[in-house]
Parts: C-alpha cells; structure tokens; sequence
C-alpha cells in the first residue's frame, strides 16, 4: 500500500492502537499484535527504564522484561537506505529479546514526495547463537515511534551513539 507520507504522518503518530501496553508516563518504542496469533509486543520507556511486555493483547503479560535505558542494548536507525529501523535488546535467563521496528519508504520523482510503503516489526528469540523463536507483527498493527525518543532518552543521560556503540560522555 502506497501513501504520501504528508497524509501518514499524522495518523501514525495519533493512532496508537488503544490495546497498547504502554501507559502513564511511558512511551512507545513499538507494539504490535504477533501475526497469525492472539499475541501482542510491545516496548515502552520512560527517562530511566525500558520495558518488554510479550502476551494477549488484552491481558496480563506472560513475559515482562526491564532494562535501565544507560543500559539498555539499543541500535538506532543508521540514517541510510530506504528502510528506517532499529533495534531494541532484551536478556533474562540466557535469553535475548531482539525487538525490530521501522517502516519501508520510497521516494517517488515528485520534488519533496515520500511514500511509507508499510510499518514492520517483529521479535527475535536467541538461547545463546541458537535462535528459539522468530516472531513478526501483524503489518497493520504496528504502532513504531520513528522519531528517535529512545535516542534522545539515551542522550538526556550522556551518551551518543558513535562508531556503531553508545558512549557515555564525560561530566
């Protein structure tokens, strides 16, 4: 599905599906329904703590994960190429949580014209190198903040993003 991006924007950024685990003062990183399942994933953060939240979409969560965001293992969109994404790391037990998100876009001839060709996300279960599961969301569920918060909550604690690693910056 092909639309103006003039048109997207302000509809992606007001139409958080209202089954979004996210609440109070926290943001959305990505929450999306699982496809082919009752299942829902999201990841919120506020300014100090990222959470994962895996289960019904109406219920309780089966698996709640949190992570400082000082901590947290977080990529950012590398700011090339037609697709934005980034990538959000989880671990409890041995396991990795690797939450993507982003949207693929494409610049047709018409001067200043962008369309998003369609919102992604999925999760990634990895028990050592093994991967365990390969989860992805329902595309037209997906909610995907791609403004960069995430990145400027890392930022508002010192740290840039640089040569691939975040890096904390001297007081």
């Amino acid at each position: 599905m092909r639309m103006n991006v003039k048109l997207v924007l302000p509809l992606i950024l007001l139409a958080e599906p209202t089954w979004a685990d996210c609440g109070g003062s926290e943001q959305t990183f990505l929450t999306c329904q699982i496809e082919n399942s009752s299942k829902s994933v999201s990841v919120c953060f506020d300014d100090e703590i990222a959470t994962y939240r895996f289960g019904p979409k109406m219920g309780i969560p089966e698996l709640e994960l949190t992570e400082p965001i000082a901590s947290l293992g977080y990529t950012p969109w590398p700011g090339a190429g037609d697709t934005l994404w980034e990538e959000v790391m989880f671990s409890n037990s041995g396991y990795t949580y690797t939450v993507v998100s982003g949207l693929k876009r494409t610049f047709p001839d018409e001067k200043d014209a962008v369309v998003v060709e369609g919102l992604f996300g999925g999760v990634l279960v990895r028990r050592g190198e093994e991967e365990i599961a390969n989860f992805s969301c329902d595309p037209f569920s997906v909610y995907y903040d791609f403004m960069g918060a995430l990145s400027l909550a890392k930022n508002r604690l010192g740290f840039i993003y640089s040569d691939g690693g975040w890096v904390r910056l001297p007081d």
